[in-house]
């Protein structure tokens, strides 16, 4: 009897054992390891950074009015060459002064709530480029909707070293996950394991 007792408590031990292994190896949630929408990993960034690892720029804007902004840029990039999703990419002398001096151009470009009129806009550079359309693109008698082209396209932002990166994604959570997702293959490049 006391034999089965003591392999009952080592048995109990073992899964016990095993199940805090698993739970602390599924983690649940990852984000300790993901990079925060605002960081600095110390280093000054360019946009050859990115197009090292396949980011096209497709226009590079004037800067003059984006406050503080030494470049900026408008492109794409993905993983999957075929489905490339648009990002803007502005470039500060510092990681201090782009988020002192970019933050409010920044939101005023992003989400819900971004100013899509150019007379409105503090710095109107690339204005059709951060619209998208929505809604009915059909024509003639039988269409009732209408294309409205006054959508925002970049819904938010990610601050990292000198560089802000506005993120499409049709919506704020789906942006983040774009912006994290080019952001941490930057850093996989920029630090080979």
């Amino acid at each position: 009897m006391r034999k089965h007792r003591s392999q009952f408590g080592l048995i109990i031990l073992i899964s016990s054992l095993l199940l805090a292994f698993a739970l602390s190896a599924c983690g649940g949630d990852d984000e300790s390891a993901a990079i925060a929408r605002i960081s600095d990993p110390g280093v000054i960034l360019s946009i050859d950074d990115l197009t090292a690892f396949g980011f096209k720029k497709s226009k590079t804007y004037d800067v003059e009015g984006l406050v503080g902004a030494e470049s900026a840029y408008y492109g794409f990039w993905a993983i999957d060459p075929y489905a490339r999703e648009d990002y803007e990419v502005r470039f500060f002398k510092t990681h201090a002064d782009a988020v002192e001096l970019g933050v409010a151009q920044a939101d005023e470009r992003s989400g819900e709530t971004a100013i899509l009129d150019d007379e409105l806009a503090s710095w109107p550079v690339g204005m059709k480029d951060m619209r998208q359309c929505g809604g009915d693109k059909a024509s003639g008698p039988a269409s009732h909707g209408i294309q409205n082209c006054k959508q925002p396209k970049y819904w938010d932002y990610s601050i990292y070293a000198n560089m802000i990166l506005l993120c499409s994604g049709g919506d704020v959570e789906h942006a983040q996950e774009l912006c994290r997702e080019l952001l941490e293959y930057l850093e996989s490049q920029q630090n080979p394991a």
